[in-house]
This record gives structure tokens, sequence and C-alpha cells, in this order.
């Protein structure tokens, strides 16, 4: 089978390691090597996620764009993704980056532009977007199973330790759970509704641990015919079980809850049922690794074994409401 020679770009970033090993477990895809400028960061990481690395040479940057690439994995630390991307692109090289896209609009907008006028496969490291059930739940709305949709209900937290909320903290950045957790509901929301009419974030410091973090917030994106609520946090316990995304739609409601390990789908249909009682039922759908299908379809895209369908319009448009969320005027 042809193979897809890959470079790692930067190994900074809290995903990248899960990421990176599900790469190299991919069919079609062949990693040459990684580039980490920080020795120190390097060697944290390495100490973290024994025998990930230990199979991958580590260049120099001139080294790895030498080294016959055709695609990059961008996992730097967040602050540096756009750049780290930036310059790939202007190899020619096939992009996936993880997330969020940073704080710089224009700085981004250069690097989707450079991406869209290669025709390059540029792929964000949105996981949600495929994961099994919420493929089932998108599918079925998108092929109108679901009639007009009215509200959408989003949630992602979790219990962050010390250690992260400061790491969140030293990003700089307004409103930092909705920064790193909102663009993954966000995206979700937009693919179904669209571009909101209007976006209103109500943003709270919990002051937990002592830190004095933006830790938590509620989104409401609003629309001709009804609202989506995407809400954030970094101090609620069990978070992780409580993820949500849940669909209501004219003829039937569709949720994953939890999202993940496990995911959860359940489902109902109007008209039946008592509108008084639970009339849900729940749907077996498998559950694959949490980068399995991201990394797959990374390749396959490049190679051509599905079409290329980058919404670089989408991608722009995700970021700059996801800041608008945090705070920031991009309008």
């Amino acid at each position: 089978m042809k193979k897809t020679r890959i470079g790692i770009f930067g190994i900074g970033h809290n995903h990248a390691a899960a990421a990176i090993d599900t790469l190299c477990k991919t069919e079609g895809a062949e990693i040459a090597g990684l580039y980490e400028p920080s020795d120190e960061t390097y060697a944290r990481r390495v100490k973290e996620n024994p025998g990930v690395y230990d199979d991958i040479p580590r260049f120099s940057l001139d080294e790895l764009f030498a080294a016959g690439i055709e695609a990059a994995m961008v996992e730097s630390s967040v602050p540096d993704l756009v750049a780290t991307a930036t310059i790939c692109a202007g190899r020619g090289l096939h992009v996936h980056m993880d997330k969020p896209a940073g704080t710089d609009l224009d700085a981004y907008k250069k690097f989707l532009d450079i991406a869209k006028d290669k025709k390059l496969v540029f792929q964000t490291g949105y996981m949600y977007r495929y994961n099994a059930g919420i493929r089932y739940v998108l599918n079925k709305a998108q092929r109108g199973e679901l009639g007009r949709i009215y509200n959408i209900a989003a949630t992602m937290s979790t219990k962050h330790p010390e250690w992260f909320k400061r790491q969140l903290s030293g990003y700089g950045v307004k409103c930092p759970s909705t920064f790193i957790f909102g663009g993954h509901l966000i995206d979700l929301v937009m693919k179904l509704k669209g571009n909101p009419e209007e976006l209103t974030a109500f943003n709270a410091v919990s002051g937990d641990g002592g830190i004095e973090l933006t830790d938590t917030s509620v989104i409401v994106m609003s629309y001709p015919d009804g609202i989506a609520t995407v809400k954030t946090s970094s101090v609620e316990v069990n978070g992780w079980g409580m993820r949500e995304f849940t669909v209501y739609g004219e003829k039937g409601t569709v949720s994953v809850s939890p999202i993940e390990c496990p995911m959860i789908v359940r489902e109902a249909a109007a008209g039946e049922g008592n509108p008084w009682k639970d009339c849900h039922r729940t749907i077996d759908i498998p559950e694959e690794g949490r980068y399995d299908v991201m990394m797959r379809e990374f390749i396959d895209m490049i190679q051509g074994a599905i079409p290329y369908d980058v919404d670089f319009e989408h991608e722009y448009n995700l970021q700059k409401y996801t800041l608008k969320a945090c705070g920031y005027d991009v309008d």
C-alpha cells in the first residue's frame, strides 16, 4: 500500500502523544521524524508518554523539511500552532493542525488562504467531528429525519487539576475554558445551523483552587427558529461523564451523553410515547478510538481514497465565533 510520509512539527500540545500514537498505527501513514525546538518540552513529553516517541527520530527543522515529507502534523504548544502550520503550508505540505487556532484571526486567515490556494488537505484536531455518535446525530439531522432543528444543547466540562488550570492561565487568553473547549461544540452547532444571528456569552471565575481563571461559560447562539446553548467548565466533578451533544428537532430528539468512553446515544421520535414521560431508546453504535477515524481520513484524503472536502470558510467562521464567545472583538 502507498505510504504518506509525514513530519511531526512540535509535541508540546496536550493531545500530541495520543494523536501521534494513533497516526503511527494508521495504515498508509509513515512518520519520517519530528521537530521540537525546546529541549525541555521534548524531554518532558518523552518522559510523560513512555514508548510513544522511541522510534521517531528527532530532526532539526531543515532536516525534517528535507526528509521527503508530503504532510505535516502540527502538535506544537497552542500559541505556536498557526505560525507553524503556516510555514508548513508555505512548503506545500498537507496539514493536520491541533486546536484551537489562536487569537489572531488575520494570521489564521493567511494560513487558510495559503492552504486553499494550494489545494492542500487541511484538518483540524476537533476529534468530536469523527466521533461515531456525533456523526450519527449530524447525519440524521442533515438527512432531514429530525425535521427543522429548533434547539441544541452542548456541554464539554471536566475537573481540571491545578497544573492544567495554570497552563490554561499561561496562554494569556480571555476565557480559557471556552478557548480550549468551546470550539469543539460551536463547531458542531454551526455544522447544523450555520452562523448565529447573535452570540452572547456569560462567563464566571469560580476561584477554585485559589486560581483566578475564567473557568466556566455558557454561550447562547441565537437563530431565527431556536437557540443553541454551549456550556464549558474546568471545575465540574465528573464533567467528563456529563459531556453532551443533544439536537432537538420537530420530528425527534437525539443525544450523545457521555460523548466518549463510554459513548451513549439516545433518541426519541415525535408521536412515540407520552409527552410527560421519558420515551427514549438507546442506539447501539460501535465506538472507535478517539483519533482513529480522524487520522484515517487525513491519510485517505491525501491519497484520494475519499473526496477532497475542506470547508475553509467554516474553519474561519468557527474560530471567529469561538473568539467572540471568549470575549474578543471580531466584528
